[in-house]
């Protein structure tokens, strides 16, 4: 590090309040708590000049007084050890975070763009050789469907210039600010430190950064991949980014071949043993890692579907092996291996298994526009659009895989892979 540049530790999306979903709750090193006070600690170690929080740092109202504790010792904290925090409100913390910072009143704490304004605040490194210029725009209200770029007018200064936004970069329309990355670009900033996105994206755009740090913990299957905070370093010539895997969770996507697996117990032998071996190489990689909660996607040929589905649906609920202090759990599974006999020739015949598998190709290949496959999917849509619209299914729309009812390509799986089971039974009894 140059002695005129400033080092900045990045988080966004954190949602202090909220626990991960569909892993073992007893676990408090996977809260998003723990990991919090990780990245206050990884900021406080690494002496870094400024902590950046890009909004969406509280989970939401009601959970406001569960956060408050961590968010206000975190803050107290990074000030006493020499950390300035600049930060935005988000979509979900527009009005929780603004009444919080005002509680916290902390110096070398700024909560920039309240009310849905630009504002600034330049900060110095620790050995005052070099500053940064810091920009910011927070949410007034749920929504946003406007661009906020066009509110924003700069000066140059010839201090680095760093502008922190909650925002839909990329996005013409929408409802939580919309930015195009060009209007960005076009702003006098070496770089943008974003929220909202809980994928980490580290993107350049006619040179300037634009960073999504990501969700800091994972908090449910649809945020797979290595999450954290991200080391970010302003100079006067250049702005490079580095990602530091903080999150002691991790949602992964592994996919198994059962071909030639002759027993139930071959299928559980040989599903712990993929499990093992890439829980093994992660907790070697990743020694921050607690847990891994794996989506399992079964493929190839056989003839134990029905065995296969029942012994992942047992494992489901009671694996958790443990590899190097680093624990796993089947959080999902699904079932894409094909039956062990032929599908096409099996349609050739009149009986129900004919008449099913003849359906099922269909769906297989998109070629729904018979009659009888479109009915199905009728009245799958409406089933599933019942349940979703239940209030029981109410917690489940905090998940973002659960969010929204399934669409046409989810539902025509789903049909497809229930209607390879029942063909499996129809097939057995008639053999």
């Amino acid at each position: 590090m140059s002695s005129d540049s400033l080092q900045i530790l990045c988080t966004g999306d954190v949602h202090l309040g909220r626990r991960p979903s569909r892993v073992p709750v007893e676990r408090d090193e996977l809260s998003v708590r723990r990991v919090w006070d990780r990245f206050v600690d990884t900021a406080l170690d690494r002496k870094v000049d400024v902590a950046v929080l890009t909004g969406d740092i509280v989970d939401s109202e009601n959970q406001m007084y569960e956060a408050y504790g961590a968010l206000e010792q975190g803050v107290r904290k990074l000030a006493e050890g020499g950390v300035e925090v600049v930060s935005v409100a988000g979509n979900h913390d527009h009005s929780a975070f603004p009444r919080l910072a005002r509680s916290i009143g902390t110096d070398g704490f700024h909560l920039l763009g309240q009310g849905g304004t630009w504002e600034e605040v330049e900060v110095s490194s620790r050995d005052g050789e070099g500053s940064v210029r810091f920009v910011g725009w927070s949410f007034p209200q749920a929504t946003q469907h406007s661009s906020p770029i066009g509110g924003l007018e700069l000066e140059e200064t010839g201090v680095p210039t760093v502008g922190v936004l909650h925002c839909e970069a990329g996005s013409s329309e929408g409802q939580y600010a919309p930015v195009r990355r060009g209007a960005l670009a076009r702003a006098p900033a070496e770089a943008w430190l974003l929220g909202h996105i809980h994928a980490p994206n580290e993107h350049r755009e006619a040179g300037q950064l634009q960073l999504y740090p990501g969700s800091l913990q994972p908090l449910d299957p649809g945020e797979p991949g290595t999450h954290g905070a991200w080391l970010i370093e302003v100079g006067p010539t250049e702005t490079t980014a580095e990602q530091l895997p903080l999150a002691s969770l991790r949602y992964e996507e592994t996919t198994i071949d059962v071909s030639g697996l002759e027993s139930e117990e071959d299928t559980e032998n040989h599903v712990l043993q993929a499990i093992r071996e890439d829980l093994a190489a992660r907790s070697e990689e990743r020694p921050e890692l607690a847990h891994v909660a794996y989506r399992l996607t079964f493929e190839g040929r056989t003839r134990l579907r029905r065995e296969i589905e029942e012994t992942a649906s047992r494992m489901k609920g009671s694996l958790q092996p443990e590899v190097d202090g680093t624990t796993a759990t089947i959080e999902d599974f699904e079932l894409q291996a094909r039956p062990d006999y032929n599908l096409e020739e099996l349609a050739q015949g009149s009986d129900p298994p004919g008449v099913l598998a003849e359906v099922l190709l269909k769906i297989e290949t998109g070629e729904i526009s018979d009659e009888d496959a479109q009915e199905l999917l009728r009245r799958a849509s409406k089933a599933t659009s019942t349940v979703h619209e239940s209030s029981r299914y109410e917690p489940l729309r905090h998940d973002s895989e659960t969010r929204e009812p399934p669409g046409r390509e989810d539902l025509r799986s789903m049909l497809y892979k229930q209607g390879l089971l029942l063909l499996d039974e129809l097939h057995a009894s008639r053999a």
